[in-house]
C-alpha cells in the first residue's frame, strides 16, 4: 500500500483495509483496534464513513498499525489535517508540506495534475482533438471550435502543455491525437486540483441555459427531503449512471463535438438527529 498515492485519509484506510483482509483472511477491524490501542471495532469504519474523526493524540499508535516508517507517518498525520481542513487556503498550505514528502515521481504527475486541471480548455482540448484534425498549422479552427471560444495564444498553450505532459502526441497523419493515459496519481486525483475546475464547469453550465435550446441541453432541478439511508442509496445510484455514461463514451465512434456533464448532488440544510424509539418516550413522560 503507497501511503503518498492518497490525499484523503479515510480513502487510504478503506483500501488499506481491503488489501490487509485479501492477503491476511483473519485481519479485522477488531484485530486492527487491538494493535492502535483503542476499544470499539466500530471506530475504524466510523473513520471511513466520516462518522468519526481522527484525534491527534490516537495518530502515534495508529501510524504505528499501518506500519508505517517515520516519514510515511508524517505524510499520514499530514494527510489527516489535509482532509479536515474546511478552507482552501489551509489545505493548500498543509498540501505544500506533503509534496515536499512525496516521491519525485509522484511529485512530477502531481505538478501534471496541477497544471492540468487549472484552466477548463485545457481538459476540452485533449478532448476536442478526438473530433478535429488539428496540427500546428490549424490551431485558430481548435480556438474557434470550442464554446465558449478560447484564443489562439490560449490554444496553443493548450497543446504544448498535453504535449509535455505526454497527453497528447503527432500521430502517423500528422494530426495531435490524445494518448490513452490517465493523470490520476495512484487512487484519487487531489481535490484540491480538481475542486476549482469543476467550479469553472459549473459556471459554464450556468452559461448552457441561455447559449443552447432545450433540444441540445438537458439541464433540470429536484429538491427533496431524505433519510441518511436514502442519501447514500442515492449517490451509490449517481455513481452506477456514470459509470454507464462512461460506457457509451467508450463505445462511441464518430465524435463530432464535445460536451460537459455536471452531475450536482448536495444538502440543503443541517442533518436532524433522530433519537432512538425508547429515548422519546423517556422525554415524554
Amino acid at each position: 500500500m503507497n501511503v503518498y498515492a492518497y490525499y484523503n485519509y479515510r480513502k487510504y484506510l478503506q483500501d488499506y483495509y481491503e488489501y490487509r483482509k485479501s492477503v491476511q483472511r483473519y485481519f479485522s477491524y477488531r484485530s486492527f483496534a487491538k494493535k492502535a490501542g483503542y476499544s470499539s471495532s466500530g471506530f475504524y469504519l466510523d473513520l471511513i464513513r466520516g462518522r468519526k474523526s481522527l484525534t491527534p493524540q490516537m495518530l502515534p499508535k495508529f501510524i504505528d498499525a499501518l506500519g508505517l516508517n517515520e516519514r510515511e507517518g508524517r505524510y499520514f498525520a499530514l494527510m489527516v489535517d489535509f482532509t479536515h481542513a474546511t478552507t482552501a487556503a489551509s489545505k493548500q498550505q498543509i498540501f505544500d508540506q506533503m509534496s515536499a514528502l512525496l516521491p519525485r515521481t509522484i511529485k512530477t504527475i502531481t505538478k501534471n495534475q496541477q497544471e492540468y486541471y487549472s484552466k477548463w480548455y485545457y481538459v476540452v482540448v485533449r478532448e476536442a482533438l478526438a473530433v478535429l484534425n488539428i496540427n500546428e498549422k490549424n490551431i485558430q479552427e481548435l480556438a474557434l471550435f470550442l464554446n465558449p471560444k478560447i484564443t489562439l495564444p490560449q490554444a496553443k498553450q493548450s497543446i504544448q502543455l498535453l504535449l509535455d505532459l505526454g497527453l497528447i502526441e503527432v500521430a502517423e497523419d500528422g494530426f495531435y491525437r490524445s494518448v490513452n493515459k490517465a493523470i490520476a496519481s495512484g487512487n484519487e486525483i487531489a481535490p484540491l486540483f480538481v475542486h476549482p475546475f469543476q467550479k469553472q464547469m459549473i459556471d459554464l453550465g450556468k452559461n448552457a441555459l441561455d447559449f443552447y435550446s432545450t433540444e441540445r441541453r438537458n439541464v433540470s432541478c429536484m429538491t427533496m427531503s431524505v433519510s441518511a439511508q436514502g442519501l447514500e442509496r442515492i449517490i451509490n445510484k449517481i455513481d452506477l449512471f456514470r459509470k454507464e455514461i462512461v460506457d457509451i463514451v467508450r463505445s462511441d465512434e464518430g465524435e463530432s463535438m464535445v460536451c460537459e456533464m455536471n452531475i450536482q448532488f448536495f444538502p440543503l440544510s443541517k442533518e436532524k438527529t433522530i433519537l432512538p424509539p425508547e429515548v422519546d418516550k423517556e422525554d415524554n413522560t
